[in-house]
């Protein structure tokens, strides 16, 4: 029990104890890294699908110059159904941080049937509201053609959102 311990040292596996330094090994890693990269980047693009959106259907520089001078029109990502993302048409009246959010009821049919959602940036809140139209065009008319009863109302000036349609026969 009295023999001395000498300590020793653990050998290192085949691939490092041999001549090559650790700027070899680094480059090695770097080049399966790079392999590795090349050989995704082809299958990556191969899923891909093109889609219209509203932003494909909508000028709305074009439609800012429609609107009031308090109001801003631009497009937006939105969370749509059970998680997906659909572009959407977002009316926003500045001074109260209050939008009018034009969604399309099918996320592959941007100037088909829409919904229209009040949203309150000030609460984070989102609503549904009972408007909807047949089309787009439909859609924007509406908005256009209401978008004074709508500042009212967000100003604190109006008491009820301006009466909703199903049918564009009715604008």
């Amino acid at each position: 029990m009295d023999e001395p311990t000498e300590p020793t040292r653990g050998s290192l596996p085949a691939e490092r104890s041999s001549s090559r330094s650790a700027a070899d090994g680094l480059r090695d890693l770097v080049e399966r890294l790079l392999d590795w990269l090349r050989g995704r980047r082809g299958s990556a693009l191969a899923g891909v699908s093109t889609a219209t959106t509203m932003r494909n259907v909508v000028d709305a520089d074009a439609l800012a110059e429609e609107t009031p001078p308090k109001w801003e029109v631009g497009h937006d990502v939105v969370t749509y159904g059970s998680g997906t993302l659909t572009d959407a048409l977002v009316f926003r009246h500045a001074p109260t941080r209050q939008e009018l959010v034009v969604m399309p009821e099918r996320n592959t049919d941007p100037a088909g049937e829409t919904s229209f959602y009040h949203a309150d940036r000030a609460r984070g809140v989102r609503h549904l509201l009972s408007i909807r139209a047949d089309s787009l065009a439909a859609a924007l008319d509406y908005i256009l053609d209401r978008i004074g009863r709508f500042e009212r109302l967000f100003t604190g000036r109006g008491t009820e959102l301006p009466s909703g349609y199903t049918d564009s026969a009715e604008l």
